[in-house]
């Protein structure tokens, strides 16, 4: 197992008492495996995933990453897993408008001070299907595919044991939602990356191995596509 989650729970104050978003989550993500997280917006989606991803902690439970268990204390630790080991894909992009295609996709390895490896950044956008010769290019000139494909790239550079995104298709039209959860699918199959998609779309969500479906803080359902 990639990650293992045992009994996680969160909440967060509202007014004069708490919500309660997640309330006891059991999930496994098998090495290889592409797992699909459905529900309706606020359904605790992006909380459980920020669980997952290192980024936030959870009120109680247990998270195993490659079968050690995660210590939420360890700031450093989280750091060095976050930046070494997951990459990340959000639905707004989240990449730096000041820096051209090439440099967004090499940022993960700068801020792990590795040398950044021009040549394989470039590998990265021909693997998610974005034209290499328009490396050079400012990301606030494209389209929001091909700053989809960007973000899929950067996440990809420091070689993760596992990809997580988030909605990564919520902010693009149809036809563009499928290249870029083919795009996935297709680099999971040839790379044996493990990914982990939350999604709303039931046509994304059936392109993975499995679909959860969150809903009122647990997951009340599971299928195999």
């Amino acid at each position: 197992m990639i990650i293992r989650a045992v009994n996680i729970t969160k909440s967060f104050p509202s007014g004069g008492g708490t919500i309660e978003v997640l309330k006891g989550i059991n999930l496994e993500l098998k090495r290889g495996e592409m797992l699909a997280i459905m529900g309706v917006s606020g359904s605790g989606k992006s909380t459980l995933l920020h669980i997952l991803g290192l980024i936030s902690p959870p009120d109680s439970g247990e998270l195993y990453f490659n079968s050690e268990r995660v210590d939420f204390s360890d700031t450093t630790m989280l750091a060095k897993r976050r930046n070494k080991q997951i990459g990340f894909v959000f639905q707004f992009y989240s990449l730096i408008s000041e820096l051209n295609v090439l440099e967004n996709v090499m940022l993960p390895a700068m801020i792990g001070g590795l040398t950044p490896d021009r040549a394989k950044a470039l590998r990265l956008l021909e693997l998610v299907g974005f034209d290499p010769s328009m490396a050079n290019r400012m990301v606030y000139k494209l389209s929001g595919g091909q700053m989809q494909r960007v973000a899929i790239a950067r996440a990809l550079m420091n070689d993760p044991d596992v990809v997580i995104a988030d909605e990564p298709t919520a902010n693009l039209d149809k036809a563009s939602s499928i290249d870029i959860v083919t795009t996935m699918r297709n680099i999971n199959l040839s790379s044996g990356k493990s990914f982990i998609i939350a999604t709303h779309s039931g046509e994304v969500a059936r392109r993975c191995d499995r679909i959860l479906l969150l809903s009122g803080g647990v997951i009340s359902e599971e299928s195999v596509t």
